[in-house]
């Protein structure tokens, strides 16, 4: 290649993954960019130098990027920062002459997959419920109007769920199953839109490398249908719990809790502004309280489940992605299996404390 291949947010779950994977695979290309030198931890054992920069700020992040022709937009945060950074971002690899933009964004755009057979540019909906679907939704509008320029080229990928070591789709559901207050909308028969985590690097690194790019949009996900059943009920068995403990939950219609209105708040631009002028030694002891109060709980293990409308969305998706033209344009990137994920998944789980059927560890997750 003819530069670098930047990764903005590579502290993150994806980002860091993405530079393990490069940096063990032999590429020297990868330069991982973060905002904070607390974000270098997660992969200092692999003696890459990172870049530190603010991505809100083009001036900053052109900086960084320095020598390289392709930029990975895998930042996190907010949702309200969510638009302002992808300008930030694009701003920044149109000063430094980029070749490619590659844009993470995520199929909550759509709320659900609603008909077969989805557009990979089929319009974002605009007026999501969700503060994180509406911005990324808003983020892809700002990218497509500037997909017209000649360059850089800007290839949005679109995953759904991306899981596997480390992500909280697989610990959040384990924690839940050893509780005993996962649950299943309807009969878990909805499609749970899965993608890899090492497969989707493997994607992100194939338009990377591609040195002829065309701006498009492309659907990203595993290529098993999985149910939501068959995804709780694998991890469930790798845990040594139940399935039947599992709850059933109606499908017909969503009640709005508090729940929902603390989530609202804590996605607003007030709670942000607030939580910015809390000192950080109160926010930490707040943290440290926090996990204490809710193993206190009686409904912590073997309680009544509470439901999110997220999860009660995702739930009910009675489509799969479809993935055909990225295939197409970028080959066979899923080389991990759902069996192989699973089995990868509960590997860790059982590495950071989550053993088989052990209750008690969830006090130390």
């Amino acid at each position: 290649m003819a530069g670098g291949v930047a990764v903005v947010g590579a502290g993150g779950f994806v980002g860091a993954r993405l530079l393990e994977m490069a940096t063990l695979a032999g590429r020297t290309d990868v330069v991982p960019i973060v905002r904070a030198y607390r974000s270098v931890g997660r992969n200092a054992h692999l003696g890459v130098p990172h870049r530190i920069a603010d991505a809100s700020r083009p001036d900053s992040l052109a900086d960084a990027l320095a020598g390289c022709d392709v930029i990975v937009n895998l930042t996190t945060g907010r949702p309200a920062d969510i638009l302002p950074i992808t300008g930030s971002v694009y701003a920044a690899a149109v000063a430094v002459g980029a070749r490619t933009v590659v844009h993470m964004s995520s199929a909550a755009v759509y709320s659900q997959i609603a008909r077969p057979g989805l557009p990979d540019d089929a319009a974002p909906q605009l007026d999501h419920w969700m503060s994180y679907a509406r911005q990324k939704g808003l983020a892809e509008s700002f990218l497509r109007e500037r997909m017209r320029e000649q360059r850089p080229a800007i290839v949005v990928l679109r995953p759904s769920l991306v899981w596997g070591p480390g992500s909280p789709w697989v610990l959040g559901a384990a924690r839940e199953l050893l509780a005993g207050s996962a649950y299943l909308v309807g009969d878990g028969a909805g499609v749970c839109n899965l993608m890899y985590v090492d497969n989707l690097v493997r994607s992100i690194l194939a338009v990377a490398d591609d040195p002829a790019p065309v701006s498009r949009f492309f659907h990203v996900r595993d290529d098993e249908h999985v149910t939501w059943r068959e995804y709780y009920g694998a991890l469930a068995a790798g845990l040594g719990v139940d399935a039947a403990t599992i709850h059933g939950v109606t499908m017909d219609r969503y009640r709005v809790g508090p729940r929902d209105a603390l989530g609202a708040l804590r996605s607003s631009s007030a709670y942000a502004w607030v939580k910015e002028r809390i000192p950080l030694e109160t926010r930490t002891l707040i943290k440290l309280r926090l996990p204490h109060a809710r193993r206190n709980e009686p409904e912590s293990l073997g309680g009544r489940p509470t439901v999110t409308r997220e999860m009660w969305e995702l739930q009910r998706t009675r489509y799969s992605l479809p993935t055909d033209a990225f295939h197409a344009a970028y080959g066979h990137q899923n080389e991990t299996s759902f069996p192989s994920g699973i089995a990868a998944s509960l590997a860790w789980l059982r590495f950071i404390g989550l053993r088989d059927g052990d209750r008690s560890a969830l006090s130390a997750a």
